[in-house]
């Protein structure tokens, strides 16, 4: 059938269009599960550290109240970056009905956008003890954040420790004792194990067997249902294991400032037809409150 110019990429684009959605759809998002995501409709978002008020002292009969106030901190920005890429169906595909090939391409097409968001997400948690920051400018985890308030805290393994009955309760505790700017008490519950794949079968064996792992006697699993693993395809150190709150009770966020946008059209000197995508967004960690790891040995 004839093509003429100005059709040909509109004549291939919604069989291309419908095989990059099916594979998009065809594993549900990781991200998603973890990270809190929100729409922009600006070149950046930011975040601003603020302590509220402290405990309230003991007021003596005929004593003037002791008067506080919030304490101002820093600001995170979340900058929104582009990302896009295309590649053409030459004219002789089209015309030798070379479909199998183009629906490859576009199955890997699908691919590496998938790989892209998943991946800068989860390097907010692949970064999160070197290069991911707070706003209280520290990385993600840290042994010593400070508090606006005066003193620090830790949200990370003192000394690293392997994803164990011993390094679990650890963070655990650790988690449940975090405070907040002014010192107290957040009263925090993890309720997530975030993963590797590497060490999914370990996770399964702590958290679902019925009698405590790797003894003899009988004593019961205290992390039975405690948490729930969540297995992350993207992260890159095979050792490296995260806890962390539901997602109303912790910061680690992205913004959508353009959701994946396709765009087709014909290539007048070469007769072919271009496809391209592009998409802005960006990720981080406002606060660190509400998530504890450790990197592992």
């Amino acid at each position: 059938m004839p093509a003429s110019r100005g059709n040909f990429s509109q004549l291939l684009a919604p069989g291309l269009a419908a095989i990059i959605y099916e594979d998009l759809e065809a594993l549900p998002e990781e991200y998603s599960q973890v990270f809190n995501v929100y729409p922009s409709t600006r070149a950046y978002e930011e975040d601003n550290l603020v302590a509220g008020l402290g405990s309230v002292p003991r007021k003596r009969e005929g004593e003037t109240l002791t008067m506080d106030e919030p304490i101002q901190g820093g600001t995170l920005r979340f900058t929104h970056e582009s990302f896009g890429l295309g590649f053409q169906i030459t004219r002789e595909m089209w015309d030798d009905d070379q479909y199998s090939i183009m629906e490859r391409v576009s199955r890997d097409f699908a691919a590496g956008i998938k790989q892209t968001v998943e991946s800068t997400y989860a390097n907010v948690l692949n970064d999160g003890f070197t290069t991911t920051k707070t706003v209280d400018g520290e990385t993600l985890y840290n042994t010593a954040h400070p508090l606006l308030g005066g003193g620090t805290y830790s949200n990370r393994a003192a000394t690293e420790i392997a994803l164990s009955t011993t390094g679990l309760q650890e963070l655990i505790l650790l988690f449940e004792k975090m405070v907040n700017e002014r010192g107290l008490l957040k009263r925090m519950i993890p309720e997530y194990l975030c993963i590797p794949t590497d060490l999914q079968f370990k996770a399964g064996e702590i958290l679902h067997s019925p009698y405590k792992p790797y003894t003899g006697n009988n004593e019961v699993n205290v992390f039975q249902g405690r948490l729930m693993p969540m297995v992350n395809h993207y992260l890159t150190s095979a050792s490296a294991w995260f806890i962390m709150a539901n997602r109303r009770n912790h910061t680690l966020k992205g913004y959508w400032r353009i959701q994946p946008q396709f765009d087709s059209q014909d290539d007048w000197g070469t007769k072919g037809a271009n496809f391209s995508v592009y998409f802005r967004l960006s990720t981080g960690a406002a606060y660190w409150h509400g998530t504890c790891a450790s990197k592992g040995v």
